[in-house]
């Protein structure tokens, strides 16, 4: 009963029929159309029952963080792919998962063992090469093997039809994603760093929490000891901008809350507005549960990490990529694009970032202005509002 019910709310009264105090009536609002009230909250126990049962609140959503703080600090959120894909391992399971290669390009392995699947850790803004991982899954999976598959939400889509069946023994693992921009843009950049530190690099953090998880950097560590770190670093910007992405990712069908996958994890972004006490800076998972299978998994390893219930609507309030593709203004995103991907073989790397990915400061200048002349204008708004002016 957390979220907007005058927007969701059918009607339907389970809450009404399993609340134990009977302190929910459904009564009828100016229209006609009954809405459950608690009438009494001196009897209200607070037990969720009614948030549980209600239909509309399906997938449940949850915070979540993993106390061992050693696994936080080295993972994107809050922890919870770790606790899931151990719980797997120690089943003598199999976890599937984006690793880096050799050669920094991304793909898709396998491990088995609970240090195994540290590599699988991290965000990586690179789309995954899946390669054979789909059928190594199915042939550990008609072994008996249980089996955790993590991945982007159209891999995981990819996997449901290359399969076209359902395994009780599989488990999958998506999250909220953005997009995924050129692997051809992810290598100049790496190239690019090479260059310009004569040094190759040992390991990479999309997401360094430096100084805390919501303020995090792109961070690289070379082999010669040099430490690379930035906030401002120029593939983060192409990532952010969204230029280099994918075309199917500008109309993904993938963003739902009905997927194929059993869990869906994220950054809980707004968790400080939402779930104030579940911030510590330091990360915290949003956590989609999906369907039965995932509840059950997820019931297992919730006595491991500390969680709370929120609503699915609050949830994608301040994540609204999980239902949504960013809004563009395509004609004008369309023609930086083709530039950026002609001129890709021709102009240096950091050239090329300068001249289509970042914005000249005049323009800047003018959106921060513009914001600023909104967010005044919505103040205004409100007052007028609430002296009934229009």
């Amino acid at each position: 009963m957390a979220f907007d019910k005058n927007r969701y709310c059918t009607g339907c009264s389970a809450c009404y029929s399993i609340c134990p105090k009977n302190c929910i009536q459904m009564l009828p609002d100016n229209e006609g159309f009954i809405f459950p009230e608690i009438t009494d909250k001196g009897k209200c126990v607070n037990c969720s029952l009614c948030s549980n049962i209600c239909p509309i609140e399906h997938p449940k959503a949850y915070a979540a963080i993993n106390p061992d703080e050693n696994i936080r600090s080295k993972s994107t959120s809050g922890g919870l792919f770790h606790l899931l894909a151990e719980h797997i391992i120690k089943q003598n399971g199999i976890v599937f998962g984006a690793k880096f290669e050799k050669d920094y390009s991304v793909a898709h392995g396998m491990e088995n063992t609970i240090g195994g699947i540290e590599k699988f850790r991290g965000s990586k803004y690179v789309q995954s090469t899946v390669g054979d991982t789909f059928k190594e899954c199915r042939a550990n999976l008609e072994a008996g093997k249980i089996v955790l598959f993590s991945g982007t939400p159209c891999q995981i889509g990819g996997l449901s039809a290359f399969l076209d069946r359902d395994y009780e023994n599989l488990f999958c693992v998506d999250f909220i994603c953005m997009s995924v921009p050129s692997p051809k843009i992810w290598k100049q950049y790496i190239n690019w760093q090479k260059g310009k530190h004569g040094s190759i690099p040992q390991k990479i953090a999309f997401r360094h929490k430096n100084p805390n998880w919501k303020q995090s950097s792109m961070r690289i560590d070379f082999d010669d000891g040099q430490v690379y770190m930035s906030a401002k670093d120029p593939f983060r910007q192409i990532f952010g901008s969204e230029i280099a992405a994918r075309n199917s990712c500008y109309n993904c069908r993938f963003r739902t809350l009905n997927r194929d996958s059993d869990i869906t994890i994220a950054d809980f972004w707004g968790i400080e507005k939402i779930c104030p006490e579940m911030d510590d800076t330091k990360g915290t998972s949003l956590v989609f549960i999906n369907t039965p299978k995932g509840k059950g998994i997820f019931e297992k390893v919730k006595v491991q990490c500390k969680t709370k219930p929120v609503s699915i609507h609050g949830g994608i309030k301040y994540n609204p990529r999980a239902i949504k593709s960013r809004e563009y203004d395509w004609k004008k995103l369309e023609a930086k694009r083709v530039k950026l991907f002609k001129n890709l073989d021709i102009l240096p790397f950091e050239v090329l970032v300068k001249k289509y990915v970042n914005d000249p400061i005049i323009i800047r200048g003018c959106r921060f202005t513009r914001r600023c002349l909104g967010k005044i204008k919505g103040k205004l708004w409100g007052v007028g509002t609430s002296l009934n002016i229009r």
